[in-house]
């Protein structure tokens, strides 16, 4: 058994203790700068020049923690988050399940976060050593159109970050924004000095899906595609939200759609991207850029080496992705 293997045997809380502590270390962010790649596949986007067509995405690094390991893997862009304006604890354990054999996971995390003080004073400091050649997005996280847009007007004025996720799909919410005061948050949203790209909830409604995306395609805002799936689990609240591949086939049926409606914003994909094969039909079906989560908290940074060298065998080149 590896280590991997070994720390996705632990009791749930245990692996994401145990994996996140390995992460942080600074050991760890010289080796990977020492011994990984030497080079990486720059790829355009939005005129930027950048490290890799991948990133990591929202709830791999909720509070900014890991900005010194990202910043030395051959990704494009990091999210940081979802962060919200006031210290959170999170759900009662147990609060996520991983099935490694299923390339899969469901959570109901809560939306823990040690707030937005603690996080962008933290960005802030990493500012001067983050790469000008990664996106850094913060990902604002409320309760109320004030406490979202509250973290989105602060993480836009931290100088090294280049986008603000607005995240109204948590699972958290059980469908609050989608119910009342979007609009209201839209509205909001367009007047802060900064681009925005909004996480879209993966929804059992097919024309409220439509209805969603189209709004937000009038809106002219970036797209997340998309946060997990709501499921019942046996989780303290009952609920949770599934991810990883099981998800990937409605995933790219909705980057289709968002492509066809919103033609010229910039749309990242998220769901279920294990493999090299899956990234490819991400791009095909209209995402500028693929964020991986799952296989990251699956496999850790390795995930990212293990799909770009899918990557590299599929296409030869990697450039030809730009």
């Amino acid at each position: 058994m590896n280590l991997i293997e070994l720390i996705n045997n632990l009791p749930p809380e245990a692996t994401y203790e145990t994996s996140h502590a390995l992460m942080r270390l600074s050991l760890l962010s010289r080796a990977v700068k020492i011994l990984g790649p030497k080079t990486y596949a720059p790829y355009e986007f939005q005129g930027k020049t950048l490290d890799g067509l991948l990133g990591i995405g929202a709830g791999i690094d909720k509070d900014g923690l890991l900005m010194d390991l990202a910043a030395v893997m051959p990704i494009g862009f990091h999210v940081i988050g979802s962060v919200t304006p006031q210290p959170r604890p999170g759900n009662p354990r147990p609060r996520f399940i991983k099935y490694p054999a299923k390339r899969a996971m469901i959570n109901a995390m809560g939306l823990p976060s040690r707030g937005a003080g603690f996080v962008l004073d933290l960005v802030r400091r990493k500012c001067p050593s983050w790469p000008k050649s990664k996106l850094l997005i913060i990902s604002a996280a409320g309760f109320t159109v004030d406490d979202v847009i509250k973290v989105a007007t602060a993480a836009s004025e931290v100088r090294c970050v280049d986008y603000v996720e607005v995240n109204i799909s948590s699972p958290t919410y059980r469908g609050q924004w989608l119910e009342g005061g979007l609009e209201e948050l839209l509205k909001r949203i367009r007047k802060l000095d900064t681009q925005v790209i909004i996480k879209v909830p993966l929804l059992s409604d097919v024309q409220a899906e439509l209805r969603l995306i189209k709004l937000l395609s009038e809106a002219k805002l970036g797209l997340t595609i998309a946060n997990t799936l709501p499921v019942q689990a046996p989780l303290s609240r009952g609920y949770g939200g599934l991810s990883g591949a099981p998800i990937n086939p409605l995933v790219l049926r909705l980057l289709r759609l968002a492509r066809q409606l919103s033609r010229d914003v910039p749309i990242i994909g998220i769901g279920g991207f294990m493999t090299g094969e899956s990234v490819i039909e991400g791009l095909r079906m209209g995402a500028d850029l693929i964020g991986i989560v799952t296989a990251f908290a699956l496999e850790g940074p390795l995930a990212i080496y293990r799909i770009l060298r899918q990557l590299n065998y599929l296409v030869g080149n990697l450039h030809s992705l730009s």
